[in-house]
């Protein structure tokens, strides 16, 4: 089948590519090139069937699309009917006009965290902001600008209490990084958890996130959001939720920027309230150093939480077995559109 990849980076093209063997492939770094091929490819179509340039001929064919986190795809795209399938390169497929692709006929998969190196990259970033937040890694880089020894005082994170807002694969990997530290912690999942899920898991309360999110946030020095943005976990961290924070708390983002209320976090900042926050998701990227979130106490990664080799050869294997099992036998084991297409 042929196989078009819009990924950021060609670094992890280069994973990926491998895992594709059999398949025809290209690779686009950014959604305006893909666009404008698309467009060229349809008058070229018009004119020319199947004449004309080697990648304009390879788009007037049924294809597959690999697409990264982030990068739109909207009714612009989904309207080539040449897209048969779309393969979200990670878990979150926000980006993707599901209503569009449905309609349709698209499936949609994802490729889902749980047990891969996935999570356990996005846990480990989730690690790296917590101890610059507790160590005050921005006040250390301007004493050493400065010359300055011994300064600033931190925190230890040991014995610290913990909201971590989602239980999937990274949620739980993040707890057993903070077990390991004595911390006490306090999980948010969507569904209702089972009798004794606190007491197996470990840790000391378990609850929605509909039902207790509010209820966690005087108690906690620390929220870590690792929850998809949907309709009841957008702007979660707003004015009013910040207002139940406890005073000089830490906000922690590696799950999507929408989850944040950004004006409410820049007030929180702005008045002490909020300490500071890791944030690896932004609400328009890439981010630039000019923006104003980067006034205040901001750790900040470039949305890499999965991007370690491990993660990406995890992500791009199960891409290629979600596209070939589709192929061979229309499986849809990770299609998060398969209801909504079956009724179409």
């Amino acid at each position: 089948m042929n196989i078009v990849a819009i990924l950021r980076s060609r670094e992890m093209f280069g994973i990926l590519k491998p895992y594709l063997s059999g398949h025809n492939v290209v690779h686009y770094t950014g959604r305006d090139d893909f666009l404008n091929d698309i467009k060229k490819a349809n008058d070229f179509n018009i004119a020319f069937g199947d004449a004309g340039s080697k990648r304009l001929s390879f788009l007037n064919k049924d294809f597959a699309l690999i697409v990264n986190a982030g990068i739109s795809i909207g009714e612009d795209i989904l309207s080539f009917g040449n897209i048969k399938l779309i393969q979200q390169f990670g878990i979150g497929y926000e980006n993707v006009d599901m209503g569009c692709a449905s309609k349709r006929g698209v499936p949609v998969f994802n490729a889902p965290t749980a047990g891969t190196y996935n999570a356990v990259s996005v846990a480990e970033l989730s690690l790296f902001f917590i101890l610059a937040l507790a160590r005050d890694y921005n006040g250390c880089i301007n004493s050493i600008n400065h010359g300055v020894a011994n300064e600033p005082m931190g925190h230890s994170i040991s014995g610290k209490k913990f909201g971590i807002v989602g239980l999937g694969g990274i949620g739980l990997e993040v707890i057993k990084i903070l077990k390991a530290v004595g911390a006490e912690i306090y999980g948010l999942k969507h569904s209702k958890p089972r009798a004794n899920y606190a007491k197996n898991l470990g840790i000391k309360f378990a609850g929605t996130v509909n039902d207790d999110f509010k209820s966690i946030l005087p108690l906690v020095d620390y929220i870590i959001l690792a929850v998809p943005l949907a309709e009841n976990t957008e702007n979660m961290i707003n004015d009013e939720t910040i207002g139940l924070m406890k005073n000089g708390s830490f906000i922690i983002n590696v799950g999507r920027a929408g989850l944040i209320d950004k004006s409410a976090l820049i007030k929180g900042l702005k008045s002490g309230k909020i300490k500071g926050a890791g944030l690896d998701v932004f609400w328009e990227e890439p981010v630039h150093i000019s923006d104003e979130i980067f006034h205040f106490n901001v750790i900040a990664t470039p949305h890499i939480g999965g991007a370690t080799y491990e993660s990406i050869a995890d992500i791009s294997r199960i891409c290629a077995k979600n596209i070939n099992d589709w192929i061979n036998s229309g499986d849809l084991t990770n299609c998060v559109n398969k209801d909504l297409i079956t009724k179409i």
